[in-house]
């Protein structure tokens, strides 16, 4: 592919994507290109869009990874992460925001509604997309109004309910728009408790949940919904099924939980799928249970 990009962009040429997925899997990036502000960011999808050069937006990396063939387009790691804490207790962070760096800035303010999310990897454009959340709530919970970028490249102001959350989903799955920041809504409280609350879930975290030197993309499966919305751990199923004795190549399943895949070393994307693939079958024929994937796998 010969494009020539504008300078400011400082776009690279065959970058490996490995490097930019926390479970470390993926061929090489055509093009990639770090993006520090959101003006960048904007010229920089409206020039793809001009040219017709495919562009997909990665933050954290923390629930993704990609073929061995890697991406034939370009790669913006969203890099402008600016978080503003305003007087009536909402707080307002950029795309590339860490979810710890959000979490941080709440106890630091004593505001509450925000620690379901300590521990979570990623950041705040990731957790949007995929409506990250943890032990009961999620980021729709609290998520009041965003700026996010139309797939025509125009800067559009929105509210909750144009994301029409669900389980681990968003409307940004669907239509291709792309957040740029987000404003939550949370409440004063007592510091003490805040940090008591982050604390208790932070240590839960660590005890259920491979250290965060190992390289994984977090829970694989989806958990299971059942007609009433009830949730039931897809590790349920997947301990039941041995699980955590199964590997593929250097794909394994992690000893602390039943639902992470983990690479060994030299794991690919077709370990992971095959993998995927053997587990999946076996929760079928001993549940009838179809999982879904949770993980992110782009071609």
């Amino acid at each position: 592919m010969n494009i020539s990009f504008p300078q400011k962009f400082h776009v690279r040429q065959n970058v490996a994507l490995s490097e930019y997925t926390s479970i470390r899997v993926g061929g090489k990036a055509a093009f990639l290109s770090e993006i520090n502000d959101q003006n960048s960011f904007i010229e920089l999808f409206q020039f793809c869009l001009q040219e017709n050069i495919r562009l997909l937006t990665l933050g954290g990396g923390t629930n993704v990874f990609f073929p061995e063939s890697g991406f034939d387009g370009l790669v913006a790691i969203i890099k402008f992460n600016n978080i503003t804490v305003h007087a009536d207790d909402s707080v307002t962070a950029e795309a590339g925001a860490s979810l710890s760096a959000l979490n941080r800035v709440c106890v630091d303010h004593a505001l509450t509604g925000f620690e379901f999310s300590s521990g979570i990897p990623g950041t705040v454009g990731g957790a949007i997309y995929g409506n990250a959340g943890a032990y009961g709530r999620s980021v729709s919970d609290c998520l009041i109004a965003a700026k996010i970028l139309t797939p025509k490249g125009k800067v559009q102001n929105v509210e909750n309910n144009y994301f029409h959350f669900s389980y681990r989903a968003s409307q940004l799955k669907k239509n291709g728009a792309i957040l740029l920041e987000a404003e939550f809504q949370l409440q004063k409280g007592e510091m003490a408790e805040i940090k008591k609350r982050v604390d208790e879930i932070l240590a839960l975290r660590r005890k259920k949940l491979p250290p965060a030197d190992v390289a994984t993309a977090g829970s694989y499966f989806k958990n299971i919904l059942d007609e009433h919305g009830n949730k039931t751990a897809a590790a349920v199923f997947l301990d039941a099924v041995d699980s955590k004795q199964t590997s593929v190549g250097d794909a394994a399943v992690h000893q602390k939980h039943a639902n992470i895949f983990y690479n060994r070393g030299h794991a690919t994307a077709s370990d992971l799928l095959r993998l995927e693939e053997i587990l999946k079958q076996r929760v079928l024929d001993k549940f009838g249970i179809r999982l879904k994937r949770e993980v992110m796998y782009i071609e």
